[in-house]
């Protein structure tokens, strides 16, 4: 499939670069190609899906969104009807915008495309997708050969979280109001569904001890000025609910799954301001989201 994929891709190229053949009136295929498209998507609106599956070739790939590609004018055909049979099922397009090549027997066209159908519990569900067509002249008309639309819809099962990235933290404040604008290192990271929370207290770096292992003072001094917490977490509006599956401090860790924390959360930009609700109540931690910079630190 994909050294199909690549020469589709290398034809559609050359195609729109090339040189202009004599006699191709370009304007005059472009509008044949917008006609073509309207035709697909008033196919598409009815659920006319043999109309839809016979404007594809009949080698055409289909890409759909999160599924297996689907070969062929025939497979294009079987997943029409079972697409459009879905409950709730409606479209809309948007307008087209159609490219001819120089050449005049390929094109694309992009539009959106607005999709609702019904979910699992019987909700409506809105998506709005973008819809990219690579059209090939066949007898004369024109097909579809590639078929490509993304969605605006979560992956299946995923779930996604205003917090969800990688943290440092730029600035704390104590419950008396005491600000330190350079604080020690401090990560928080949160999956759609789990959290890690590591941070070194104090104003002053942690010592570093001397030589090649560490004294009983050395391991206390270092278990004293690290926090380390990691677990699952839940969002109930802005407040933040922490359960630690690991950490730090064994007593807490053996309290799973009842040692909830919970913070407020105020969220502007790539900017989170943490209040904590239960150590320290009313201490602040200030972070900025790092996660995809080159350079976070």
């Amino acid at each position: 499939m994909n050294k199909k994929i690549t020469a589709l891709t290398a034809m559609f190229v050359l195609a729109l670069a090339g040189c202009m053949q004599a006699g191709v009136d370009l304007d005059a295929e472009r509008a044949a190609l917008r006609a073509a498209a309207d035709a697909y998507h008033e196919a598409g609106i009815a659920a006319e899906t043999d109309t839809v599956a016979d404007m594809y070739t009949n080698d055409a790939i289909t890409l759909p969104p999160n599924a297996e590609a689907v070969m062929g004018r025939e497979g294009m055909r079987a997943f029409a009807a079972a697409f459009t049979q879905t409950p709730g099922f409606s479209m809309s397009f948007g307008e087209t915008v159609a490219h001819v090549g120089a050449g005049g027997d390929m094109g694309y066209t992009l539009v959106d495309n607005m999709i609702a159908f019904d979910g699992p519990d019987g909700e409506p569900v809105t998506d709005s997708t973008r819809d990219f067509h690579l059209w090939a002249k066949e007898g004369g008309e024109w097909k579809v050969a590639v078929d490509i639309w993304n969605s605006e819809l979560p992956l299946p099962g995923a779930q996604f979280t205003p917090l969800q990235g990688a943290w440092i933290a730029t600035s704390q404040t104590d419950a008396e109001g005491n600000i330190n604008d350079e604080p020690q290192p401090a990560m928080y990271v949160f999956t759609p569904t789990h959290y890690s929370i590591m941070f070194a207290t104090g104003s002053e770096p942690r010592a570093r001890y001397e030589g090649e292992e560490m004294t009983d003072a050395d391991t206390l001094a270092a278990y004293d000025t690290i926090v380390a917490n990691a677990g699952r977490y839940e969002i109930d509006g802005n407040i933040l609910k922490t359960r630690a599956y690991v950490a730090k401090d064994p007593n807490y860790m053996g309290d799973w799954p009842d040692n909830e924390i919970t913070y407020e959360f105020e969220l502007d930009g790539d900017a989170l301001k943490l209040t904590s609700l239960v150590f320290a109540p009313g201490s602040v931690t200030m972070l900025r989201q790092v996660e995809g910079t080159p350079n976070p630190w």
